[in-house]
């Protein structure tokens, strides 16, 4: 039986509509929710899984826990048994090499720092943040790239805390390898 006009017009716009909705909804999947464990954290322990021989590692740390208590929004706590969340702050090398804007860079000496978050009662890691440095050859500059790459992991640990994570954006001209 063939469908009258206005019945075939409607049907040829609700089909123009599902073509065209389509390529919308797969390029803005819906987010996945993040875990509870992290949002709803108030005590937390911070574990230092680096070297602890090491000056710019125990700065780090020392650095992310002062600002976790600056904040006044968490209670960090002594015993991982007693706190809502565990994490770990690890200190690492990259290996590898690293295209830079004029040349490849020797990434012996870049580091970078990933915060893995667990819960303290299941063991489960629930997130990974980490945040890489560029590479410097003198110490004033690999001072500023550590207190840049630490504060900017404190800004997406804070972010997803909050709920509000998203991929970090490079900013313009500068070099940012974060996850």
């Amino acid at each position: 039986m063939p469908l009258d006009p206005a019945k075939k017009n409607s049907v040829l716009v609700a089909m123009v509509l599902l073509l065209c909705a389509a390529p919308l909804a797969a390029q803005n999947p819906v987010a996945a929710p993040l875990p509870a464990a992290v949002i709803n954290a108030q005590k937390m322990f911070l574990g230092n899984a680096g070297e602890t021989d090491n000056d710019d590692c125990l700065r780090a740390y020392n650095e992310f826990y002062a600002g976790l208590k600056a904040d006044g929004h968490f209670q960090l706590v002594a015993d991982p048994s007693a706190a809502d969340l565990v994490m770990e702050l690890h200190y690492e090398i990259r290996p590898g090499y690293v295209t830079g804007s004029s040349a490849v860079v020797d990434t012996r000496f870049a580091r970078q720092f990933r915060l893995v978050l667990i819960d303290p009662h299941t063991r489960t890691i629930l997130w990974s943040l980490t945040e890489q440095e560029n590479n410097a050859i003198f110490q004033s500059n690999r001072n500023k790239n550590l207190d840049e790459a630490v504060a900017l992991l404190l800004a997406d640990f804070r972010s997803l805390h909050n709920g509000a994570y998203s991929a970090p954006i490079p900013a313009s001209g500068k070099s940012r390898f974060g996850q």
